[in-house]
């Protein structure tokens, strides 16, 4: 089906963020494509959270970066968001491939702009190429600079900029990048055909409304990123089964 569905941070509308209990829900609902974010710890260990800090997310406080591991792993990631999901923990980056690599669904693996000193480019693809991974899923930032020192690792890597069009897609024309991740409300139709000119994919984010579906298959978008992938999943179903 076009465009594909990808989870954002897992089945998040569901289930505490980028948790191994969304990414298990996100697995089960059969989506090709799951959306997470890294940080580095303390010992550039790569931790799967959104923000630089544990507080909105965890029972806790402080920045990814100046905890430890051990103090990380003992953050409840879940009762925040429902107590169902009590002791839910936040995962290791290894621990979420260990979940997913077996599968056939693709993860986005956005990297947050990382700590000076941290070498998370390389702790990324070292990753990816311990499971095999390197060259079948994406890498994806806000930071240019980021995305360049991936390059610098593995010229096959499959890079996205992260952002609002055009401005991305400037950047992807000018570093030769397969994908964008645009901000839906900067994303057009122009722009998509722009994208398509040039042979570059375009994914956007964050639609949660199954009924902005027909739109964005109209307009030719090639994935879409969702809170709730069953919704966008049941409504591309009936879409298709309708025409």
């Amino acid at each position: 089906m076009k465009p594909l569905i990808e989870a954002h941070r897992g089945d998040s509308g569901n289930a505490p963020e980028n948790t191994l209990a969304a990414f298990a829900r996100a697995l089960n609902l059969g989506v090709p494509w799951i959306e997470l974010d890294v940080h580095p710890a303390a010992d550039g260990t790569l931790m799967v959270i959104h923000d630089d800090t544990v507080d909105r997310t965890t029972d806790g406080s402080g920045a990814v970066g100046d905890l430890t591991v051990d103090e990380l792993s003992r953050l409840d990631a879940g009762v925040g968001f429902s107590t169902i999901y009590t002791g839910e923990r936040i995962p290791r980056f290894l621990d979420v491939l260990e979940l997913v690599a077996p599968t056939q669904t693709r993860i986005n693996v956005e990297i947050k702009r990382p700590p000076k000193g941290m070498d998370v480019a390389r702790g990324v693809v070292d990753c990816l190429c311990a499971f095999g991974k390197q060259h079948e899923y994406t890498v994806s930032s806000f930071d240019m600079q980021t995305l360049l020192d991936v390059r610098k690792i593995d010229p096959r890597i499959t890079l996205a900029p992260i952002g609002k069009m055009p401005d991305i897609l400037t950047k992807a024309e000018r570093h030769g990048f397969p994908w964008v991740h645009g901000e839906q409300s900067t994303v057009t139709r122009e722009a998509i055909a722009r994208a398509h000119e040039q042979g570059i994919r375009v994914n956007v984010w964050t639609v949660d409304d199954p009924e902005r579906l027909p739109f964005w298959m109209d307009a030719g978008v090639d994935k879409i990123c969702t809170n709730q992938p069953a919704f966008l999943l049941d409504a591309g179903r009936h879409l298709a089964w309708r025409s």
